[in-house]
């Protein structure tokens, strides 16, 4: 027997086997097959691989050489069917592919920025009174305050002359003079314009109404308002002891405004 053959078999190594197949011989002219049976086939097939092998020198170096090989053939074919093993199941796994884009929190936050930034840029660039422009206005633009001017005459007011306790009041050229004592008004709504005192110590009021109307109360004792404070038509601006006190109205141009009556505490204007 094979050395190989029987080491291999020692080793438990499967050992090649094949089947014979036959083939159909060609059909004579006389219509017969020439055929060969199954055995003869086998035969001829043992004999022809058995004058192949060369006859095999049986001595202990060569012996012992033969198993080096052996084990050194069988170790080798044991790691290239590992590696080849490997490299199969290496070419057969295949990497997944990373994803170009990756969808995260910090990706959902950016698109958002982007959707409010392109929301407030098409704002500023279609509606120019929009939150963003009034704001760069207030903080980049001169600082320009509107000033309205109220260029209200003495014929749109309604002027209420109250003096408290005092009755007797006397119309000259424009100026009443009241006699008496008691709390002294505001003809009208307005603002002390101007606050000054006469030699005999009495407050001088002139309370601007309008641009082109203003009155004047002279001869208090006692201020309860100072410049630049608001007045109103329903709260004493000061106090007369006994001497009484003075009115009068003025226009734009300063100059004392005649022609008027007073009828039951109301000013009424000449037309």
């Amino acid at each position: 027997m094979n050395e190989k053959l029987q080491y291999a078999s020692m080793l438990e190594i499967p050992v090649n086997t094949c089947n014979v197949t036959l083939k159909e011989g060609k059909k004579r002219k006389n219509g017969k097959k020439k055929s060969k049976s199954p055995e003869a086939v086998k035969e001829e097939l043992l004999n022809k691989i058995n004058s192949e092998q060369q006859p095999l020198v049986m001595d202990s170096n060569a012996t012992a050489q033969e198993d080096y090989s052996l084990e050194q053939d069988f170790a080798s074919t044991v790691e290239e069917c590992l590696d080849s093993n490997v490299q199969e199941v290496a070419s057969t796994v295949k990497e997944k592919p990373k994803s170009r884009f990756k969808f995260s929190i910090i990706t959902a936050q950016f698109a958002i920025i982007g959707v409010l930034v392109a929301t407030i840029f098409l704002t500023s660039a279609f509606y120019a009174d929009s939150g963003i422009n009034v704001f760069f206005k207030s903080v980049f633009g001169s600082n320009q305050v509107e000033t309205v001017v109220d260029e209200r005459t003495h014929q749109d007011f309604q002027p209420v002359v109250a003096v408290g306790e005092m009755t007797e009041v006397v119309v000259d050229g424009g100026v009443m003079t009241f006699s008496g004592q008691g709390s002294v008004y505001a003809p009208c709504d307005g603002k002390i314009s101007s606050v000054t005192r006469d030699g005999n110590g009495k407050y001088i009021f002139e309370i601007t109404h309008s641009e082109n109307f203003k009155s004047v109360i002279s001869g208090l004792d006692y201020a309860y308002a100072g410049l630049d404070d608001i007045v109103y038509a329903n709260i004493p601006v000061g106090y007369v002891n006994a001497d009484g006190a003075t009115m009068c109205f003025m226009g734009a141009d300063g100059v004392v405004i005649a022609d008027y009556q007073l009828v039951d505490g109301s000013v009424v204007w000449a037309v």
